[in-house]
């Protein structure tokens, strides 16, 4: 073992040292200027770093004798030599379980003998085993009624008393989206499955013709303590551990084209995770926030503080109060709460958007509400809650054409037992009907060529006339196919055209024409006025058939060279009146509206300047509207041409 060197010379040097005199007896005086006393040397046990004038006090032992062991509660890790009767055992001796009551974190040696655990138990107020006197919570240590059955094991009188609907929900369909209904049915009557008793019921539809939205809901956090759900003042009751109510699974709102929404999910207690709620929130009436606002001076949006809102792009809506309802669920069973909205005057709403949950500045969801129930069988009430959820990005659900529904929602409630039964009869559309051709076009036309032509003239594809009995966007097609022969080399052909329509549903309909060329040439005039009575065209020139006409009409036809159908409109048969400007060969066609041709064409030679009048013989076309072409080495002329039933 080894000292400081002025240790050694002072165990060597102290029992020989003498001091000596030297003569005379001296004196001398000595100024002390603010000096301390004390021990300066820092390697002594009592080292005063306060110090300045070393007085011989200096300690080199005390601190190198000690307790060493390590057990003890005085245990000296500077100690060079044992002292080991200084040890003392008590004072740091103590319960070392942080599990338990008298936990002692100041102890070092372990006293598993001393530990208290009486201060644990069941802290739920709603479990059979609720003990009042624990200081520390051990929910898992409680255990709860059976449903239905009270902690005694009694019936609560509630099993199997959920209220039923009396009524045919089976899903329907209809042909159109117009069809679909939006209004309540008159037969459907709510009862009490334990007492028969009529049960008042509410009913919202839900309009699925058009993009059902999507959101996810969390609790929106803001400056101080939230929750999805608040229901203000039910802790003040005794009812619950906290007011604030939190999300289990994130909660759903779901949005309709008609307006109306839906907040579904469940919630459980900040606290207490065995108080819960089921969530079935209705919602109505939505309109843009700006539309809102100018509707009344007196409406407001609430934001959170820093945050602001635009009103083009908020939505606000009225909280539904016959179809708004927290139903209680696990230590909350058979309680409920029925939610109105508030204020009563609605100068505030239901608010979705950017920095509409008055909580923060996200994309939320928020507003307040009344509450009024039976809580633990208690009956309560409160002017205070409200709605505070950041929601995700919106998920749209395209409803296509042909796929669209609705869905009428009932719902009604057991206050007796807090029992709530919701029932839903879906429409859904089933259009099975193919577009109808509508159209005058001839199923078959016959064509002929004019003298000294090879080909004839093709008439232009029909005009599609189409009608669809739901009235949906058709979407058309035609094609043309060459079912024999060669329509530019000469010779007979036939032509199929297809026209075709198809509605949303996949539904085509389908009309077919055909056109066919035999090779024929058109017959003369002559051959009409042989068969006068049996073809299309009776013709007479005035100059020998002028005694048939009366002779005002004569000289009213004489006096205009401009075509006219008398009389017009007629029933099938007509005459054609024009005068003729150069001579030779004159083509009369009647076509119909479409362009198709209606009947077969004629050719006649003519003199000049002489009034001609041709009989048209339409009786077998059906009423319509057609148009009579005169086509001459002159020109071409046409004219309207009614013919009626």
């Amino acid at each position: 073992m080894k000292f400081p060197l002025r240790i050694i010379l002072l165990l060597t040097l102290g029992a020989a040292m003498t001091l000596h005199p030297f003569g005379a007896k001296a004196s001398s005086s000595f100024h002390r200027m603010n000096l301390v006393d004390g021990c300066t040397d820092e390697i002594a046990c009592n080292f005063d770093p306060t110090a300045t004038a070393d007085d011989g006090s200096c300690d080199y032992f005390s601190c190198l004798i000690g307790c060493m062991d390590s057990m003890a509660c005085n245990f000296n890790a500077a100690a060079l030599y044992p002292n080991n009767g200084t040890c003392e055992y008590q004072s740091c001796f103590g319960c070392m379980d942080v599990s338990a009551c008298n936990f002692d974190n100041t102890a070092t040696i372990p006293n598993e003998n001393a530990c208290d655990y009486t201060c644990f138990g069941c802290s739920d107020f709603t479990a059979c085993n609720f003990d009042p006197s624990a200081t520390s919570p051990n929910l898992a240590a409680c255990f709860y009624a059976t449903p239905d059955f009270d902690c005694e094991g009694n019936p609560t009188g509630c099993g199997g008393c959920e209220p039923l609907f009396i009524a045919d929900f089976t899903d329907e369909v209809m042909e159109c989206s117009e069809q679909l209904p939006l209004t309540s049915l008159d037969t459907v009557v709510a009862v009490g499955s334990c007492t028969g008793d009529t049960l008042p019921h509410a009913m919202f539809a839900a309009d699925m013709r058009d993009n059902v939205v999507i959101n996810a809901g969390f609790t929106g956090v803001g400056t101080g303590t939230d929750g999805a759900i608040r229901i203000l003042g039910l802790t003040s009751l005794g009812l619950s551990e906290s007011d604030y109510f939190i999300e289990t699974v994130p909660l759903i709102l779901t949005r309709f084209s008609n307006g109306v929404a839906t907040l579904t999910g469940e919630v459980a207690n900040a606290v207490n995770p065995h108080l819960t709620w089921s969530v079935h929130l209705t919602f109505e009436d939505a309109q843009t926030a700006s539309t809102w606002l100018d509707a009344d001076p007196s409406h407001g949006l609430v934001a959170a503080n820093g945050c602001s809102m635009d009103p083009d792009n908020v939505l606000v809506y009225r909280l539904k109060a016959d179809q708004s309802f927290l139903i209680g669920k696990d230590s909350y069973l058979n309680s409920y709460l029925k939610l109105s909205h508030m204020p009563f005057n609605e100068n505030k709403r239901f608010q979705l958007g950017q920095g509409a949950n008055s909580s923060n500045c996200a994309y939320g969801f928020g507003g307040w509400f009344a509450w009024e129930g039976q809580v633990l069988g208690t009956p309560v009430m409160g002017m205070t809650g409200d709605v505070v959820i950041d929601l995700s990005s919106d998920g749209v659900n395209v409803v296509p054409c042909g796929s669209e529904s609705t869905a009428l929602f009932y719902s009604v409630l057991n206050p007796d037992c807090g029992q709530l039964t919701e029932a839903a009869q879906i429409f859904n559309r089933l259009d099975i009907s193919a577009p109808i051709w509508t159209g005058d076009c001839a199923v078959e036309i016959t064509l002929c060529a004019d003298e000294g032509d090879v080909s004839p003239s093709i008439p232009s594809p029909c005009a599609m006339a189409f009608e669809d009995a739901c009235n949906d966007p058709l979407l058309f097609s035609f094609t043309e196919s060459l079912v024999t022969g060669d329509t530019l080399g000469g010779g007979a052909f036939v032509l199929e055209r297809t026209y075709s329509a198809e509605d949303c549903s996949g539904n085509i309909g389908v009309f077919m024409q055909t056109i066919a060329f035999a090779g024929e040439t058109c017959p003369e005039q002559v051959d009409l006025v042989a068969q006068e009575t049996h073809g299309f065209f009776n013709h007479n020139a005035f100059g020998s058939n002028a005694s048939s006409m009366s002779g005002d009409w004569m000289a009213e036809i004489a006096s205009s060279s401009a075509p006219f159908v008398h009389p017009n409109p007629s029933k099938g048969t007509a005459w054609l009146n024009w005068t003729s400007q150069r001579s030779g060969k004159t083509t009369l066609e009647v076509f119909h509206a479409d362009g198709s041709m209606a009947l077969s064409p004629i050719v006649l030679q003519v003199t000049s300047n002489e009034h001609q009048r041709v009989q048209l013989v339409g009786t077998t076309l059906p009423a319509g509207i057609y148009f009579v072409r005169i086509l001459s080495s002159a020109g071409k002329q046409v004219v309207p041409w009614v013919v009626i039933d």
